[in-house]
């Protein structure tokens, strides 16, 4: 059982540098909270709990998309790890 979750934690994993994990998290936030107002207003507008859930749904949908696949933009300025010295 072991062996499958290693299998899966290795699919799982998305690298992405320093810079863009600032910016990830800056309009991520940026689009929560612009999607959190609209979705209320579009649930006090038509009086529906149901549309601003499914509105609220994909907006969480769309950060997901912004965030989750490893996009080539995200690993640009990678860093370098210093390389040891070996002193004989």
């Amino acid at each position: 059982m072991s062996e499958v979750l290693q299998e899966i934690q290795k699919k799982l994993v998305f690298p992405i540098d320093f810079a863009s994990q600032r910016r990830l998290d800056r309009s991520v936030y940026l689009c929560l909270m612009i999607g959190t107002v609209v979705s209320c207003f579009i649930g006090l507008f038509t009086q529906s709990l149901f549309n601003l859930v499914v509105s609220f749904g994909l907006t969480f949908c769309v950060c997901l998309a912004l965030g989750l696949p490893s996009y080539p933009a995200y690993n640009k300025q990678r860093l370098e790890w210093v390389k040891p010295k070996i002193s004989h």
